[in-house]
């Protein structure tokens, strides 16, 4: 775009060049050339020739959000961020992998108010693991830094609400940023941009089936119009945007971000409107957002992993000769079907406990018991663990010699952890009787080699402790070992 500048003391005023003007009107249409005529010729839009400015200096800052940022906004961005806004400014899917400290939100509330602002009726929708999470872009980044630091954008902001039932903001010219949490119950909200913060933290079936049908094209008014409603090219495609830190890349289900990170930067390879950006903490040591000795001093904290993953924003896959996979880890981290013992109340009206589990074909049952006997503040605690032991076998077929079965062991599950105070070994007795019982165990395992050895584990501690009469049995019928 040519340009002159003209400078008077310390005001500079921009001004396009008169042909420029001439050759918009040239190609545009009937319609368009006669857009003033829409506006009072009392105002600044019904002036052809401002008018056509406008719209220049429109299109210009829409292909580049950067400059609209620091010449209309009036915000002052370092490098990286200028490189961050203009690529998300240009591309359908931007995703960006960057280290602790290097200011993602910021670069986030910036881009969703100039996308609000430049685009009429937009959508925005910003939405993270936890609302509170992600209300914080609105309440803290927008609220009160942006607002602060840029009175023009402040003017062209309607209302803002950021209470627990609602967090939006509202711009005069329709459109608006909302904040959802990544779950469930986020259904329905419609988008154009959608945002997602810390990606690695929503999962993938939420991603899939709740947030990626928020889009929908932004309904600009000329659009309903003949005969712009027939043709497609002027339809604006929604944009997806991920925005992380890095994490393991295992193949487990919270690691799908690094599908999204491959695919963008495939597309990108292919020249399609995708782009990857990822940075280190150098970014944040350069441009003076942490200095170099609280880096020196989150690495002599941390574990060697955690810095690799926060701060030097590492990709890290397994050792391939390691025994347990990660996956395998965290698949067995999550229980199924857990179980909870009856209270007293319900033992003694004869309810049924909702939560039991029926036992399986040759399942074991134990509870094991870690106990404590000192009721000090900071001592440690007595632990039982109810644990099912499910047989396991693999099955054989053998010509004319019938199937074959072996046993492979047993798969453990662990339904119940209980953790109470230590002190009075009857009352922790009764406890363990009254799990042993309720879980339908068949063995309790008992740690004897200390103080555990003087526990009171004879008699039926059930009956007292739970029936208002009766006397103690003199002998078990526990298993122990």
């Amino acid at each position: 775009m040519n340009s002159r500048t003209k400078t008077k003391k310390s005001q500079t005023v921009v001004t396009i060049d008169p042909r420029v003007i001439n050759k918009l009107y040239k190609c545009a249409d009937d319609k368009q050339k006669a857009l003033s005529q829409n506006f009072s010729n009392t105002t600044l839009l019904g002036d052809p020739k401002f008018l056509g400015h406008f719209l220049l200096w429109v299109t210009f800052w829409r292909r580049n959000l950067h400059r609209f940022a620091e010449d209309y906004l009036g915000l002052k961005l370092k490098l990286y961020q200028v490189i961050m806004l203009y690529l998300m400014g240009i591309n359908n899917t931007f995703v960006c992998i960057a280290s602790r400290a290097s200011a993602k939100s910021f670069v986030i509330a910036i881009y969703a108010c100039c996308k609000a602002i430049l685009y009429p009726q937009s959508s925005i929708v910003l939405c993270s693991g936890t609302k509170n999470q992600a209300k914080l872009l609105v309440s803290e980044k927008i609220e009160k830094e942006l607002c602060s630091w840029s009175p023009v954008l402040k003017k062209e902001i309607k209302k803002i609400t950021t209470n627990n039932n609602n967090v939006e903001v509202i711009f005069y010219n329709g459109s608006k940023i909302t904040v959802c949490a990544a779950n469930d119950n986020a259904r329905g909200l419609r988008a154009t941009d959608i945002v997602r913060e810390e990606c690695r933290q929503i999962p993938k079936w939420i991603d899939d089936s709740v947030l990626s049908p928020f889009k929908f094209i932004r309904p600009a008014p000329y659009m309903s119009q003949a005969p712009y409603d027939k043709i497609d090219d002027l339809q604006e495609d929604a944009t997806d945007i991920y925005i992380s830190s890095s994490y393991f890349d295992n193949g487990s289900d919270d690691t799908w971000m690094w599908e999204i990170v491959d695919l963008a930067f495939k597309d990108m390879l292919n020249d399609r409107p995708s782009c990857l950006l990822a940075f280190d903490e150098t970014v944040a040591l350069y441009f003076g957002i942490k200095k170099r000795d609280d880096l020196l001093k989150e690495k002599v904290k941390q574990d060697r992993l955690t810095w690799l993953l926060e701060f030097k924003n590492c990709r890290l896959k397994e050792n391939q000769a390691a025994f347990f996979t990660r996956k395998m880890l965290t698949q067995n981290q999550v229980s199924k079907q857990v179980f909870y013992p009856r209270t007293t109340f319900d033992f003694r009206s004869g309810k049924r406990n909702p939560y039991a589990i029926p036992k399986q074909k040759g399942e074991i049952r134990l509870v094991a018991c870690d106990m404590a006997f000192v009721t000090k503040k900071g001592n440690d605690n007595s632990v039982f663990v109810c644990m099912r032991l499910l047989p396991e076998t693999k099955k054989y077929e053998r010509m004319n010699m019938g199937d074959l079965e072996i046993n492979s062991g047993y798969r453990r599950i662990v339904p119940y952890i209980e953790s109470v105070q230590g002190g009075d070994t009857t009352l922790q007795a009764r406890r363990i009787r009254q799990l042993y019982q309720d879980f339908e165990a068949d063995y309790i395992c008992l740690d004897t080699r200390n103080a555990g050895r003087n526990a009171p584990y004879k008699g039926n501690f059930i009956s007292a402790m739970r029936k208002k009469s009766g006397t103690l049995k003199c002998e078990s019928d526990w298993k122990a070992m």
